[in-house]
């Protein structure tokens, strides 16, 4: 008969057991409750989504952690589980507490963030202002995404003049910040480049880790082009944001700074230089003119001395000089005025205009010739078509499709018997390894409580942790029956 132990004596045992083999352990989990005693001693509860156990912290553990956290962090603790023998409660003593998932990477982010800044790299004076009107935009992101397609619609709507390449990359995973390294160091001050764009949609932390990276904040450092970091939403913030040259909300935002100037101004700016030209020009005209009217009524007198002659050939002189001076003003203006057209949006608008008008017509042409040619068809058909003929067709028509009826049905029998000769063959292959077969030529499975016995090693280890008599259960092929196993002394 088993010796009979007190309340105490089971506590401590069990607490000596506790001890011993669940020691140095580590348990994730939920801070809750959590209680700073004027001891300095801290109690929580660690909670997951199943079950809850107590925590103690006790102070001299306590002063060894640097980790803050409080109620509600996901923590991933170190320690060992012990057992109140006055309650019997047991609980886990902690030695080491780390901040887990988000909270983690926050304490990563905030020591590179620190480092980076005392390296001088967040500094305003090394950021450099981004081009008045870029003709070539670099645009690093994903390849697929509402990001992406809402960069790039910004950018054609305001700028359709620039150009626009995108290094794809990964924007999310182990691979993301590795990628978006080697995109940036892709840009050379020889690539044509007057802009690139870092961009990614919204997320958690975890998924914008790929841009906290210290690679990467150290290659948008060495850039040779101004970099605009649009990552995530308006709260999120990276350590691609501060070490770029500007720092964009929203990657849409981020398209939007980097084409400060539109299309829309840059037409505003052609028509105001041409109104400025033609003031120019009207202004110099009429300051040649009065020049002319002045220089005529000097000569007037000599040419009433002289004679008609001498005053018609200071006329020609005057007229000659007047006109290659012009010249030499026109050459010039005629030059930046066709330059100017080559440029202005205004053109460009119209032939695209021009090119949709031209598709559209051709589309309508193409819409009415087909129109006409299937009604011609079909008229012809109703004055030619017999109703005997008609007859005929649909007849044909209803054979070939009962004979593509018949074709069908046998190839789906045919199918059928297949899968059924496939099904008897596997459901004969599962008969023959089925374990009733194995019974059936003179074989038994042995169960106990422990659970069925393969070897005989099984039920002498069961014997040596107790002596007493096992029941065993004996299946054969047509039952089981019930026997008890005595170890043989």
């Amino acid at each position: 008969m088993a010796a009979t132990l007190s309340v105490s004596s089971l506590n401590e045992l069990a607490k000596q057991l506790l001890e011993a083999n669940l020691s140095g352990i580590r348990v994730s989990g939920e801070v809750r409750s959590l209680v700073k005693a004027a001891s300095g001693h801290m109690y929580f509860t660690l909670k997951d989504t199943g079950a809850e156990v107590r925590c103690a912290l006790f102070r001299g553990q306590a002063l060894r952690i640097k980790t803050a956290f409080a109620n509600g962090d996901a923590v991933v603790v170190t320690g060992s589980v012990s057992l109140y023998a006055p309650r019997g409660d047991y609980q886990l003593i902690i030695s080491s507490v780390e901040l887990a998932g988000d909270g983690q990477l926050a304490v990563l982010f905030d020591a590179l963030k620190k480092k980076l800044f005392a390296e001088g790299l967040f500094e305003a004076a090394r950021k450099r202002s981004l081009p008045v009107l870029p003709r070539h935009i670099v645009v690093i992101s994903s390849a697929v995404g509402a990001a992406i397609a809402d960069v790039i619609a910004v950018l054609e709507r305001r700028l359709p003049l620039a150009r626009i390449t995108l290094f794809a990359t990964a924007v999310q995973g182990e691979s993301a910040a590795g990628e978006l390294t080697r995109a940036v160091q892709r840009i050379t001050i020889d690539s044509g480049f007057d802009v690139a764009l870092i961009v990614r949609g919204g997320g958690s932390m975890s998924d914008l880790w790929a841009f906290n990276d210290e690679a990467l904040a150290r290659a948008i450092t060495h850039c040779p082009i101004p970099v605009v970091s649009g990552v995530g939403h308006e709260i999120d913030f990276t350590i691609c944001d501060f070490v770029a040259d500007v720092r964009a909300a929203t990657p849409t935002a981020a398209a939007e700074l980097a084409t400060a100037v539109t299309v829309i101004d840059l037409q505003q700016r052609i028509i105001q230089q041409h109104q400025h030209l033609t003031r120019v020009m009207v202004g110099r005209l009429n300051l040649l003119g009065q020049r002319l009217d002045q220089a005529m009524g000097r000569l007037l007198p000599v040419g009433l001395q002289t004679g008609h002659s001498q005053r018609l050939g200071l006329e020609l002189r005057l007229t000659h000089a007047l006109r290659r001076q012009w010249q030499g003003k026109a050459a010039p203006l005629a030059d930046l005025t066709q330059r100017l057209a080559r440029v202005s949006p205004v053109r460009w608008q119209q032939t695209k205009q021009s090119y949709l008008a031209d598709v559209r017509r051709r589309l309508q042409t193409a819409y009415a010739e087909t129109r006409h040619q299937n009604r011609r068809q079909l008229a012809d058909l109703e004055n030619n078509l017999r109703p005997d003929q008609a007859c005929d067709r649909l007849i044909a028509l209803w054979q070939a499709l009962m004979h593509k009826h018949q074709s069908m049905h046998r190839a789906f029998l045919k199918q059928q018997q297949i899968k059924n000769n496939r099904l008897n063959t596997a459901q004969n292959v599962l008969q023959a390894l089925s374990p009733q077969r194995v019974l059936a030529r003179g074989y038994s499975v042995v169960e106990c409580a422990q659970g069925v016995l393969t070897k005989s090693s099984d039920l002498a280890a069961i014997f040596a942790q107790n002596p007493a008599p096992i029941p065993l259960t004996l299946h054969f092929s047509d039952g089981k029956i019930g026997i008890h196993a005595v170890k043989n002394i």
